[in-house]
């Protein structure tokens, strides 16, 4: 699972995304994401009312994108999230300053700050 983590993580840091429109930020974002190898689903629905924006079905990779919300919010949806046993690792990747485990419900957390690549 660490290959497919890092190759999603290389196809989105560093790269300057729209910030200020959350749905034309996933569209930038699932455009990078589409050009890896690994099949990605957008809008992905663990349950009725838990759909992250990624998900990677071959590794069980969910990936959610913020750009507005509580840190506290953020993490608890992420949390939520992990809860379910077809996600196995999680990514989240957002422009707001917050602090981020590196498991969450014993599975692997990744962190991707946005706001760096206009630094």
């Amino acid at each position: 699972m660490t290959e497919y983590i890092q190759s999603i993580v290389k196809a989105v840091k560093g790269k300057r995304f729209n910030l200020q429109d959350e749905k034309e930020l996933q569209t930038q974002i699932h455009w990078c994401l589409s050009g890896l190898t690994i099949p990605v689903n957008k809008e992905h629905n663990l349950n009725a009312k838990n759909i992250p924006d990624f998900f990677f079905p071959d590794q069980g990779i969910a990936v959610e994108v913020k750009i507005k919300g509580s840190a506290r919010l953020i993490y608890a949806q992420c949390e939520r999230y992990a809860g379910f046993t077809e996600v196995k690792g999680i990514i989240l990747i957002t422009n707001r300053s917050m602090g981020f485990p590196a498991e969450i419900n014993g599975k692997p957390a990744y962190f991707i700050k946005l706001g760096t690549a206009w630094l």
